[in-house]
């Protein structure tokens, strides 16, 4: 089942949620405003289908309280040092928007913008496609994108991005939900279980800047090569750690293109399939209170975002990946959102 229903209105534009429901009851929503994700219901061990993600019931309160909660992010996710990007020996300087630093894409990012939308069934399963034409002075060209969440009979959200531009650019998406697997955030994400195998990983500095030597995780308290409960990082006395405010805010340099995240009590489990070379991991540490989600008061540490992308500040260090798309020249990545019990 495919519903559409008003969401809020952004500057006087009014804003949709576009609700994918399956047979078994799972439903995935998001809406106009930055492709946010506003639920992912899935059932725990009992059946009893409850929210796995932090979200909010309008789209203002999402404008109200930015921390990309659910959003796509792009033109580039992650932090770029000083706002700065250079192409083909050509340098950019964009707005920053985090001190002197550009962050997901800054304020014109994909998050800020309306999307146009269709929805749809294909072979893999009901669908909402969202269609931008994307042009900003922090980026150079323009770029035709489009955002499809596809939710399968075998519950299983599907992510897949695309996009062209008329001139060679950075390209580099991900999607910022924060998950908690206890289901409509009865509890925080610390007796969450997560593994996933790499070798390599970048270091913040105290800005939050990832570093550009690849360090080896292996043996560390940031390896997740055998599964590890996230409490026995969070509020460690590792450096990283404290770099972090206390949590992880890191990127991983990908071995296979698994990653798994459990939650024993709920009995859910999400396995996340990519074509994406790194992840970050970012545990919440600042989400801070004094406002709701739609279930529960927020706190810190109460949603983990697992952020499959290119690596992040790749502009400034050539030895990492580029995420240089060149004219014409299709980008296309997917990423595969797997709900089962443990």
């Amino acid at each position: 089942m495919i519903e559409v229903r008003p969401f809020g209105q952004i500057n006087k534009h009014p804003v949709y949620e576009v609700i994918l429901t399956n047979a078994n009851g799972m439903y995935v929503s998001s809406c106009t405003l930055g492709c946010i994700i506003t639920a992912i219901a899935t059932p725990d061990s009992k059946g009893i289908i409850e929210n796995v993600v932090c979200s909010f019931d309008t789209a203002e309160k999402y404008k109200q309280y930015p921390q990309f909660f659910g959003a796509a992010i792009g033109p580039f996710a992650g932090r770029l040092e000083d706002a700065t990007l250079e192409i083909n020996g050509v340098s950019f300087q964009a707005r920053a928007n985090e001190g002197q630093h550009l962050l997901h894409g800054g304020n014109d990012g994909f998050h800020n913008q309306l999307w146009q939308f269709e929805t749809g069934v294909s072979s893999r399963g009901q669908f909402v496609k969202y269609f931008l034409n994307f042009e900003s002075v922090d980026f150079p060209g323009k770029l035709n994108m489009s955002i499809t969440y596809t939710l399968t009979a075998g519950n299983e959200l599907i992510i897949s991005y695309e996009g062209i531009s008329d001139t060679d650019t950075i390209l580099n998406c991900t999607n910022h939900s924060y998950f908690n697997l206890s289901g409509n955030l009865k509890r925080t994400i610390e007796e969450h279980a997560l593994n996933f195998s790499s070798r390599g990983m970048l270091y913040i500095d105290e800005r939050g800047l990832p570093l550009g030597n690849i360090e080896n995780v292996v043996g560390t308290i940031l390896d997740f090569n055998d599964k590890k409960y996230l409490k026995e990082v969070i509020g460690s006395n590792s450096t990283q750690v404290k770099l972090a405010s206390g949590g992880i805010d890191h990127p991983f340099l990908l071995e296979k293109n698994e990653i798994e995240l459990s939650e024993e009590e709920s009995g859910r489990k999400l396995t996340i399939i990519t074509d994406e070379q790194a992840l970050v991991v970012y545990t919440g540490s600042k989400i801070s209170s004094g406002y709701s989600f739609k279930e529960a008061p927020a706190q810190n540490f109460l949603g983990i975002c697992l952020e499959v992308q290119n690596v992040p500040n790749s502009v400034k260090y050539k030895h990492l990946p580029s995420s240089i798309i060149k004219k014409g020249i299709p980008y296309h990545h997917e990423t595969i959102y797997r709900f089962t019990n443990l």
